[in-house]
């Protein structure tokens, strides 16, 4: 009988060591393949996935989901699709020491069910438009067999890899590196990231030059934040590509870890489900778990569930899942996960997703929100008047807030929008709704309230400074930069004012870029006299020793030009966009809308209709990017990021958007595990 049991067992060992011979256990680091349809990102092997993906770092005691994939698949016969896997084992091992079961190692009694279904995977761009090509191309049809392990974490520093055996030699393997925590040399009580939405360094320059004296070619004064004590960059790639979204960018520096388009605060699996992917522990929610005093604050102008505010407290691959985004603010994300972030402050727009058709279910969540604890307020007076210890969440509109021109300058455009944020189909108008500084200054007003001692995180966002980029409306796009500009001045006064200057580590930075810049000037004037003279119209651009000076003044020192449509205005542009008309006239009906729709739906054409291209009369430029697309696209370029402050020194570098993460951490003294308890009123079970 032990002669049997020996046999027995040298068998299985003979087995097993087959099984993880060859590539397994010995670490491959594979280069980001070539090619524009992977057949899913960040998988280099012909049929493995794991995620997290290759080179991620973690926090000891940081929490995430780990999720393998086996992909089958024939991409010769195409369809349908082999069998899928279901013989694979997962084993780990620390720093090169012994392979280990990973359900022994993460201490799970059972591994995981398994899962199973298939996607298409559409391999090429012969196949992407087959259709209109005459191609005989379908998608190459793929079987997934899946394990996920949720809610795991690893305690001690060190090098983990992770490896996926699928047949006698075949494999996949990842490496982690789990990070030594770093005490700060002085802790940051505080934190304020304020986030210029697509905004690259042209921007910066532009806004400047619309918005400060200079004499002799020299500035009088520069930007608040070009005071700060250092400047660095940021590389902005996503994880399977050169060109980032704001969802997967505002992730980065929320997690830590990469991630592809549209995702925030997961890995995107091949599934259908949205809300399946795995999770990595968002920054509030380290904040709720190590250091739960802390006050934090979400301040955006966008609507409160766009891609830059809900990095800090949703997860799902699909940043346009509004009403289950705004139901996470409520109840979270799923059972086997750390209790939702409930920050202390919310001021956004976004207010279909609380109440109406648009919720999910229809679910009015203003009475859940008060159970929590929020007070609401609908508008600026309110907002203004606001003065309790409570957590205070505000929406002030449908959808995004209005511009800070549409607030300021040309606010009867906002008539006939229904957007009330009571759902009531009333106006919201522009006189009713905070601007940026409105909201910042009273967030940290009710943050030091509820962080006290132990300070605060606060996120503030300009997001309109993109979405103006996006329908090439530039002088839109540099008042919102100007907005932030002057609260992040009137923030830094309200820090001396109150003590906390000293203490707190103020960021300034983009998610990502667009790929605007200012290569002259030009006469709008002679431009609409000579319409549709092309020699003429270009012949106004003035380059080099012919730029001379915009025609912009700043005479009651607000920071905001006076006058915002001089004869002389900056010649920009983006090197990308769709066929559209420019004249480099200001809008005053409305933001611009360069391209609209073909009267056969299938592409877009330039838009004869609007103003800022003189009605078709203005310049044409011919589009570079794909029909389908009728805004600018977002590019590659690195960003600049500003910071003051202890800690700020971390930041005066080039560094990857993740990096961010654990600079920030390191500020606040964040990476260290801890066992304090959460607020009384963060316990909410979901």
């Amino acid at each position: 009988m032990v002669k049997s049991i020996i046999i027995v067992f040298c068998f299985l060992t003979t087995l097993y060591s087959t099984v993880i011979a060859g590539r397994p256990g010995i670490y491959e680091r594979i280069p980001d393949p070539e090619g524009q349809y992977p057949r899913l990102g960040a998988c280099p092997d012909d049929h493995a996935c794991i995620f997290p993906a290759d080179v991620a770092q973690f926090l000891p005691g940081a929490y995430f989901d780990l999720r393998v994939e086996l992909h089958s698949y024939d991409k010769k016969a195409r369809t349908p699709a082999p069998e899928p896997y279901t013989q694979f084992k997962t084993t780990i091992r620390k720093n090169n020491g012994s392979w280990m079961d990973v359900n022994e190692f993460f201490g799970f009694q059972h591994p995981p069910e398994l899962q199973h279904w298939h996607f298409s995977w559409i391999d090429s761009i012969e196949t992407r438009y087959a259709k209109q090509l005459g191609l005989d191309k379908v998608p190459v049809d793929v079987n997934v067999s899946s394990r996920v392990w949720r809610k795991i974490k690893f305690d001690e520093p060190g090098t983990y890899d992770i490896s996926v055996q699928y047949g006698p030699k075949d494999a996949y393997t990842v490496r982690y590196t789990v990070i030594q925590p770093k005490t700060p040399s002085k802790k940051a009580k505080n934190a304020i990231l304020f986030i210029a939405d697509g905004c690259n360094t042209a921007m910066i320059t532009a806004a400047r030059a619309v918005s400060r004296k200079h004499t002799s070619g020299k500035y009088e004064s520069f930007l608040s934040f070009e005071d700060f004590d250092n400047l660095g960059h940021i590389i902005t790639h996503s994880i399977d590509g050169l060109v980032t979204d704001s969802a997967n960018s505002a992730s980065a520096y929320s997690t830590g870890h990469k991630a592809r388009p549209n995702a925030l605060g997961v890995y995107t699996d091949s599934s259908d489900d949205p809300f399946d992917d795995p999770k990595v522990e968002l920054i509030t929610e380290l904040i709720r778990r190590r250091q739960p005093g802390k006050g934090i604050g979400i301040v955006t102008t966008a609507y409160g569930q766009d891609a830059t505010p809900s990095s800090l407290y949703a997860h799902t691959s699909s940043r346009f899942a509004g009403d289950h985004i705004a139901d996470q603010f409520v109840h979270g994300v799923s059972t086997n996960w750390v209790n939702v972030t409930a920050p202390d402050v919310f001021l956004a727009g976004g207010a279909e997703y609380l109440r109406g058709p648009d919720a999910l279910n229809q679910t009015d969540y203003h009475p859940l929100l008060k159970q929590m604890n929020y007070q609401i307020v609908l508008d600026k007076h309110e907002l203004n008047q606001y003065h309790s210890d409570d957590k205070l969440y505000g929406v002030f509109r449908k959808s995004n807030l209005d511009v800070w021109m549409e607030r300021n300058v040309f606010i009867n455009n906002t008539v006939g929008n229904k957007a009330a944020p009571d759902m009531s189909g009333k106006d919201a108008l522009g006189t009713d709704q905070p601007g940026l500084e409105d909201m910042t200054i009273k967030a940290l007003e009710v943050l030091k309230k509820r962080g006290g001692k132990d300070g605060f995180f606060l996120m503030s966002e300009a997001a309109s400074v993109d979405k103006q980029l996006h329908t090439l409306d530039f002088p839109r796009s540099w008042a919102d930069l100007l907005e932030l500009d002057a609260t992040i001045k009137k923030t830094v006064e309200w820090l001396k004012k109150n003590g906390e200057y000293e203490d707190t580590l103020i960021l300034f930075t983009a998610d990502h870029g667009h790929s605007f810049d200012v290569y002259g000037s030009v006469d709008v004037e002679f431009i609409q006299k000579h319409a549709n003279q092309k020699k003429e119209m270009l012949n106004s651009i003035g380059v080099y020793e012919r730029s001379g000076w915009p025609g912009y003044f700043d005479n009651d020192g607000d920071g905001f030009p006076d006058n915002w449509a001089p004869q002389i205005t900056l010649a920009g542009g983006s090197n990308n966009g769709p066929d559209h008309y420019e004249s480099w006239i200001l809008s005053t009906d409305g933001p611009k809308l360069p391209a609209v729709k073909s009267q056969d739906k299938t592409h877009f054409v330039a838009n004869k209709q609007e103003m800022a291209g003189n009605y078709g009369d203005g310049l044409h430029w011919n589009g570079n990017i794909p029909l389908d697309q009728g805004l600018d696209v977002h590019s590659m370029t690195d960003v600049a990021i500003y910071s003051n402050g202890p800690g700020s020194d971390l930041f005066k570098k080039t560094m990857e958007n993740w990096e961010l993460f654990f600079k920030l951490t390191e500020a606040l003294d964040l990476q260290h595990p801890t066992t304090t308890a959460p607020k009384k009123d963060e316990k909410q079970q979901h």
